[in-house]
């Protein structure tokens, strides 16, 4: 079987922590994020243990060289590269970056905005052929104007205050150059907050990123996403002295696939779980029939839905895998509140669900929302639950909604609806997803999926993950839902709420790059039906360790 590019297998992934360029570059199994002060710490230990700088400097420098080969596409010999180089630490990987590149038959020029004396590395790169140029940047323009790829070694992590002086004055000249030269950072892109992902003004974007050791936590917030592009994990030695515990899990394949349900030979539908999908109204009548197929191509043994009964004929027709429990309803109030509960009670008392979703396409009326009340007071006490959309809105008018859960129970907010559960605002959620998602879980003591690029998942017991799978393809109708049912079906099958959610978020990442795939890679046109036809391919490719690289780690 031939795989795309951005596929990875698992044979790959062990038991060395890179993907396959080189020995630096790679996608690593039990991948942390981490912040700038975590970085050091992990740098001081492996010093400790017999590691020298120098030693890390040069695998990073040579990372730094792999990277900008492959972002060349291996034609090295002839190329321009403009390597600009910082006072510290980082300035000098660009230093060794330099010289291999030199070595390697690039035409190299080392710009050090800040004079960097008596200095052996430049030394190294004056011998090996580049042109070097301290302090004086009168020549800047020409050079940049040449470059057809430009390494920015100017700050790394190492940024402590606003950018001036001759820093500032290099890094306004590189946007002003009217060329098409990639940048390629060394860490972090000169001026991005390693651990907030906030920027300077001066901040300069990058087409790459070569992330050193460990990707840092601000390279995976929404802005600095967007800031460092593409993104290199460069393993230079330091993998075994990262703590399980520090910063941010990032999802892997490995991970996942530990993860998913097994599925005996000798079993029957009985062994796998009854969901219960509850939402569904007359403005949204598909949404319901989403999370079930969803929940089904997860592996629920039985599925079935209540919803209005006005609209349960056209559920039925759309998912007929399910069963179906009409529930009294109002065109004008929608369900009949307590009536409505005590309709769906009864009905459960010959099959009890493993696991209930509450929300898709539920809506707002007068009548639904005492519905969601009673009910939400009325279930079962130990019964997981997943919360999704309105049923999320509802709980956000309530001040103390989470003392009245019973049950293990999975949140699944986006932004703006995690803004409405905080009572704050959808530039604060977005500027903290990591840590709001984490002191809510706790808070709260659910566990929170804050969905969006790079999805959060925070257990209160549990240490936070990050969801790599960041698809601008998922932006689209019906996907939530889908989302929703993926993480009850698992839930049914008897994974904890922290395990489910992290489960959930990677097979539907990992499906909708199946489905783009099928779909041309197109950024959009994905629809919520095509990612969950490719649900029980992505946990099959998973569950062998094989699975997508995500875009942003390519």
């Amino acid at each position: 079987m031939r795989y795309p590019s951005w596929w990875v297998r698992r044979s790959i992934l062990r038991p060395i922590t890179r993907l396959s360029r080189g020995n630096e570059l790679g996608w690593r199994c039990d991948m942390r994020a981490v912040t700038a002060a975590e970085m050091r710490r992990i740098e001081e230990d492996a010093i400790a243990a017999g590691a020298t700088v120098e030693e890390l400097m040069l695998r990073a420098g040579r990372a730094v060289a792999n990277a900008v080969g492959k972002a060349l596409e291996e034609q090295i010999v002839g190329r321009r590269v403009l390597v600009l180089a910082g006072p510290g630490k980082n300035g000098g990987d660009g230093l060794i970056a330099a010289r291999i590149l030199r070595q390697r038959g690039a035409l190299v020029w080392v710009v050090c905005p800040i004079p960097r004396a008596d200095d052996a590395l430049l030394e190294e790169c004056a011998a090996a052929g580049c042109s070097i140029t301290q302090g004086n940047l009168a020549d800047l323009a020409t050079t940049l104007a040449k470059a057809e790829l430009i390494v920015d070694a100017l700050l790394g992590t190492g940024r402590s205050r606003a950018i001036e002086g001759a820093t500032l004055n290099v890094l306004d000249a590189v946007r002003g150059v009217a060329n098409t030269a990639k940048v390629v950072a060394v860490d972090l892109p000169s001026g991005l907050d390693s651990d907030t992902g906030g920027a300077d003004p001066a901040t300069l974007s990058a087409d790459m990123t070569v992330a050193l050791g460990s990707v840092k936590i601000g390279c995976l917030t929404p802005a600095g996403a967007e800031i460092c592009g593409q993104i290199h994990v460069a393993g230079i030695g330091l993998e075994s002295f990262t703590p399980m515990d520090a910063g941010i899990g990032v999802l892997t394949v490995d991970e996942v696939g530990r993860l998913l349900p097994e599925r005996r030979a000798t079993g029957h539908k009985g062994m796998f779980g009854h969901s219960l999908i509850i939402g569904g109204s007359e403005a949204y009548r598909g949404a319901p029939a989403l999370a079930a197929l969803a929940t089904a191509r997860a592996g629920s043994g039985t599925v079935a839905i209540a919803a209005p009964d006005s609209i349960t004929a056209s559920l039925a027709s759309r998912a007929p895998e399910a069963t179906h429990i009409p529930l009294t309803s109002h065109p004008q109030t929608g369900l009949t509140g307590a009536g409505a509960v005590s309709q769906l009670m009864a009905s459960l008392q010959t099959k009890t669900p493993d696991a209930y979703c509450i929300g898709p396409g539920l809506g707002r009326s007068v009548g639904t929302d005492s519905f969601a009340d009673v009910l939400l007071r009325e279930l079962p006490a130990d019964t997981s639950v997943v919360l999704d959309a309105d049923a999320l809105n509802r709980l956000a008018e309530k001040p103390g909604w989470w003392e009245s859960l019973s049950g293990p129970t999975v949140i699944t907010p986006h932004p703006g609806e995690m803004a409405r559960l905080c009572g704050t605002s959808v530039e604060e959620v977005q500027r903290n997803r990591f840590g709001i998602a984490e002191a809510k879980s706790k808070e709260w003591g659910v566990t929170v999926v804050l969905k969006g690029a790079y999805t959060v998942v925070a257990s209160p017991d549990e240490p936070p993950s990050i969801c790599p799978l960041a698809l601008p393809a998922l932006a689209s109708g019906g996907t939530g839902d889908a989302l929703a049912g993926i993480i009850t079906g698992f839930l049914a099958q008897g994974l904890s709420t922290h395990d489910a959610a992290r489960a959930g978020v990677y097979v539907h990442g990992a499906a909708a790059a199946l489905a783009a795939q099928a779909n041309g890679n197109m950024a959009s046109g994905l629809l919520a039906s095509n990612l969950i036809e490719k649900i029980p391919a992505s946990m099959a490719v998973i569950g062998r360790g094989e699975g997508p690289v995500p875009p942003m780690f390519a």
